[in-house]
Order: structure tokens, then C-alpha cells, then sequence
């Protein structure tokens, strides 16, 4: 499923309605959990912010995640696109940027508002 996901064609996917303009929020924080079960997927947060307002996104079922050098560090324009016009019920959440900087790229099944 990796070579597929790393050559989808995203062209259609829009932006995902949890977080409208992510790009214009700055990565403050993210963390990690591993499934316990040992599938290779997991629960990741974002905490991001704009503005003084702090948000936290929780991605379930995250997987395939890449972080560079850098990241949080940068500005990255983070997108967070709708994926599930692809069909694949695991990957319908993509997270990546659309600037050259050092960022975090994933996939996840789910995404919502953490105390929202």
C-alpha cells in the first residue's frame, strides 16, 4: 500500500473542512502513539496556533509519517486534504506541506477537534 500511497494523485482532493486555511496556522506541537496491538499505525496530534489561538487535531490511524530535519522549525504550508474520494478506507486524511521546507507528511483514517 506505501508505493501506492507515495504516487496517489491528489490533484482532486480538497481541503479537509476540520481546519479551514491550515496553512496559515504554525505546528506548535505533535505527539505520537503507537497502536499497542503492534500495527503500523498510531494516534498523532497536532497542536497548532494563529493568531493566539491554540488548536488540537487528532488523527487516528495515522500512518506512513515522515518528519524532517527541521520540523517544527519551519514554515512548512501544512495542508490537510480530503482523501476519500481515493476509496481507501484507511488513508483518507492526507497531512503534508506544499512549501520546499522541512515538514511532517502522513496519512490517517480519521481526523477531529480535540475538546471541540
Amino acid at each position: 500500500m506505501a508505493n501506492i500511497l507515495a504516487t496517489a494523485d491528489l490533484s482532486e482532493a480538497s481541503e479537509h473542512p476540520v481546519l479551514g486555511a491550515a496553512h496559515t496556522y504554525r505546528v506548535v506541537g505533535f505527539g505520537y502513539t503507537a497502536d499497542p496491538s503492534g500495527a503500523l499505525v498510531g494516534s498523532l496530534e497536532l497542536r497548532l496556533e494563529k493568531g493566539g489561538e491554540l488548536v488540537t487535531l487528532h488523527f487516528s490511524r495515522a500512518h506512513e509519517l515522515e518528519l524532517d530535519a527541521g520540523f517544527p522549525h519551519s514554515y512548512m504550508g501544512l495542508e490537510i486534504l480530503d482523501t476519500t474520494s481515493l476509496g481507501w478506507e484507511h488513508s483518507r486524511v492526507r497531512v503534508q506541506g506544499f512549501e520546499d521546507a522541512p515538514g511532517i507528511r502522513f496519512w490517517a483514517q480519521k481526523v477531529g477537534r480535540v475538546g471541540a
